[in-house]
């Protein structure tokens, strides 16, 4: 019921025009008499629209009525039920411009633009007002406000927040609620479609079943995102990737259009940072891409965007994910286009290109030679279509994909990202790198000869080798990889495999005059990361989580009688699987299950025969796990702590005995998993600081676990480190990519101790 009254709150009075008075649920709110207020039960399909001033009353519907194109956020506020018992709490988000309040029985989600203060008055009408302030890093503590005004900065103001490079860590990590979902899920080539408010699941199921589409684009968070999104939580996204949908997510802050772009490095850094929170919240995992929603802007803006769109890359990179930026064709597109390479700008990971020339392709003739090639463009060549599949309407943007990125656990961005610069004024930037990696495979064999494998530029198959002597020599084997190589040493013969496209199992081994051609499984079908272990004898086993479902593949290579598989070693996997093979010869499989405990599986030297699933306990795991299988026989797993502290746990598992107590090692840990190794008569474990310096610890002569320390001179690890597999003598050598893109290597020997970081070629 609706109630027209007068009232006085200066804010309000500025917003023009008088009062009027709206209850529901008991509470009373004085609100501006020129804004419109729509009772969502009488008008269901009513579209909730954050880009006009306005009041909406009651639940938003999930088969609302919107237009495909809304973008931008001023002063409205949806006010609806809330549970019966709860304390009274207004949480603020100024990076994302959204205030949320709750009391009993109601909940009021508000947005502004450059005048919060209306909202709070508005609140406070309504005895809604007590605040907790929630930055994009960390929250205030209960009852801070902003400023004694309770004036928060706009859109374009040099305080926007900021975030500290441990803060952010603390706060992206803390922000996974639920078991995220891989990377894969942002993968498709194809049409797909964005909209500007989520689909319900009714109608994606609908869509699935009757329509081309096979990806969807949705608004995960930001200041400017114009629509309520009722349907849009992580329960959605699990969902609709069950299913078979890919994704889009998108993130619509700042536009330099409406001048809200003042503070290019650090709001584009706090944006980015918020996204990160956003996604982990919806169950999108590193290295999945999320895109920047930046509309068409004039030329007299272009720098001041570039470096935002820079700082959003750079950031989201540090934080484990990759990056994508949407605009027009002649704005952002043809900005990017144009920088691609200089080293100037961190260039995004997959450029999303808004042409509407009604082509299903991915050209544009801002595009040189090489920009964005390999699967990272999205079209979307036609707008605000209004189209009906299995008795659904929706009105929508038409895209066409080819993304195919890699998992996080394989290669980094394969364009050039230095950090931002002021301006493309200042001293430029070192070169664009000739090979980048994220974590790969590398191996040492007995001759002291070091191989490493990574995902280079176009996709390809990289090898980067050395005989011991400190020359590295680098050989592009072509190929076009989809995940990260997995590498296992058979004699003085080398295997390496890896996903290509399709995600079918690739093959590639060395003769004496080098590698030979290409071979691909087919046989084996589609599959996840693959991770190969081999026996002395040559038979080679290869385990991947399986594409598009949860659980453990295997094949078998044994020489004379060729591949058999694949074969299901069923399991509900939440993570890539960790094998390694004992001294006795049983090969053994850890992984994160869908609980979050460890889990392994079994296959005895004598039996030959695979056990059943087993479940260890000791969850909930942070992180994927990573074993190594010692000397003595026993097997050492690692992973990230869930909880704070985010320091790594080990688990010891020995033959015969029951499940061991997880033990806690020192060291904070950032946002990419650990590597354990044995080299340098000694087990190592190398993992990424939470500052994203190179981090090591290993047990001293007494068999306890050391204080991690630095790695001294090896800093900016924008990868988690991975090191060399071989003899027990051979040296520690420990691999990672550089904020330069480039792959870095640095060594330990008993004799010399740690020798000095290089480059490798």
């Amino acid at each position: 019921m609706l109630v027209l009254a007068a009232g006085s709150a200066p804010a309000l009075a500025q917003a023009g025009g008088g009062l009027q008075s709206v209850s529901y649920a008991g509470y009373h709110f004085e609100i501006p008499s020129s804004w419109p207020v729509f009772d969502l039960a009488s008008q269901p399909r009513t579209c909730v629209r954050f880009d006009l001033h306005a009041v909406y009353l009651g639940e938003p519907a999930s088969d609302q009525n919107c237009p495909s194109w809304l973008l931008g956020a001023t002063e409205a506020l949806v006010i609806g039920p809330g549970p019966s018992a709860t304390s009274r709490e207004t949480v603020e988000n100024p990076v994302a411009h959204q205030i949320t309040a709750s009391a009993p029985r109601i909940v009021v989600t508000a947005t502004f633009d450059q005048d919060p203060a209306v909202i709070i008055s508005i609140l406070a009408s309504a005895g809604l007002a007590t605040r907790v302030v929630m930055t994009a890093d960390r929250a205030a503590p209960a009852g801070a406000t902003a400023s004694p005004s309770g004036q928060r900065p706009s859109h374009g103001s040099p305080t926007e927040p900021t975030v500290s490079a441990a803060q952010e860590e603390v706060v992206a990590a803390a922000a996974v609620p639920v078991p995220p979902l891989p990377s894969a899920v942002a993968n498709d080539v194809g049409l797909g479609f964005d909209t500007c408010t989520a689909p319900s699941s009714s109608a994606m199921q609908a869509w699935l079943a009757n329509s081309p589409y096979r990806a969807v684009g949705v608004y995960i968070g930001g200041a400017d995102r114009a629509c309520s999104q009722p349907n849009l939580t992580a329960a959605w996204v699990r969902q609709q990737a069950v299913a078979g949908w890919h994704f889009i997510p998108m993130y619509a802050g700042p536009q330099s259009a409406f001048g809200q772009i003042t503070a290019p490095a650090q709001q584009g850094t706090a944006d980015a940072t918020d996204a990160v929170a956003q996604a982990s919240q919806l169950g999108f995992g590193p290295g999945t891409p999320l895109y920047y929603d930046m509309e068409s802007y004039f030329p007299a803006e272009s720098v001041a965007t570039l470096q935002f769109l820079s700082a959003w890359t750079s950031q989201l990179h540090h934080l484990g994910y990759a990056s994508g930026v949407y605009s027009s064709s002649n704005a952002g597109i043809a900005d990017l286009a144009a920088q691609y390479g200089t080293g100037h700008y961190a260039m995004p990971d997959v450029i999303y290109d808004a042409l509407w020339n009604g082509a299903a392709d991915t050209t544009d003739g801002h595009y040189q030679a090489g920009e964005w090639t390999g699967g990272r463009r999205i079209h979307q060549f036609s707008g605000n279509v209004e189209q009906t599949y299995g008795g659904t309407t929706i009105l929508i943007d038409q895209d066409y994909l080819d993304v195919t990125l890699a998992s996080p656990a394989t290669s980094p961005p394969p364009s050039p990202a230095p950090s931002p610069q002021p301006s493309p004024s200042t001293s430029p930037a070192p070169p664009p790198p000739t090979a980048t990696a994220q974590a790969s495979a590398a191996v040492t064999g007995g001759n002291g000869s070091t191989f490493v494998f990574a995902v280079g530029p176009g996709h390809h198959l990289i090898e980067e080798a050395t005989t011991g002597n400190g020359h590295w020599t680098r050989t592009d084997l072509g190929g076009y990889l989809t995940a990260a190589p997995s590498a296992v040493l058979v004699g003085s013969a080398l295997d390496v495999f890896y996903r290509g496209a399709g995600h079918r199992l690739w093959e590639r081994t060395s003769t004496p005059s080098g590698f030979g051609p290409p071979r691909r499984l087919a046989q084996l079908g589609p599959v996840g990361v693959p991770e190969a272990v081999a026996q002395p004898d040559g038979v080679i086993d290869v385990f991947w989580r399986g594409d598009g479902g949860t659980h453990l593949w295997h094949a078998q290579y044994i020489p004379g009688s060729g591949w058999a598989g694949p074969q299901n070693l069923q399991g509900h996997l939440a993570s890539d699987p960790s094998p390694v093979v004992t001294p006795s010869g049983d090969v053994e499989v850890f992984w994160m299950g869908a609980d979050r405990n460890l889990w392994r599986v079994v296959r005895g030297a004598v039996s030959g025969t695979w056990g059943s699933t087993q479940d260890l306990g000791m969850g909930p795991l942070g992180s994927a796990p990573q074993a190594v299988a010692l000397t003595g026989g026993d097997i050492d797993v690692f992973w990230r702590r869930l909880t704070q502290p985010r320091f790594i746990e080990l688990a010891v598992v020995r033959p015969g005995a029951a499940k061991s107590v997880p033990t806690l090692l020192g060291g904070a840990l950032g946002r990419l998993q650990p590597w354990p190794v044995v080299a340098a008569d000694s087990e190592w474990l190398v993992f990424q600081g939470h500052l994203s310096g190179l981090r090591q610890v290993h047990p001293g002569t007494n068999g306890v676990w050391t204080v991690s320390v630095w790695v001294r001179g090896a800093a900016g690890l924008r990868s988690g480190p991975f090191a060399a597999a071989g003899p027990v003598s051979a040296p520690l050598e420990i691999f990672w990519t550089g904020t330069d893109g480039s792959l870095w290597v640095e060594q330990f020997t008993r004799a010399g101790g740690w020798s000095r970081p290089v480059r490798l070629p």
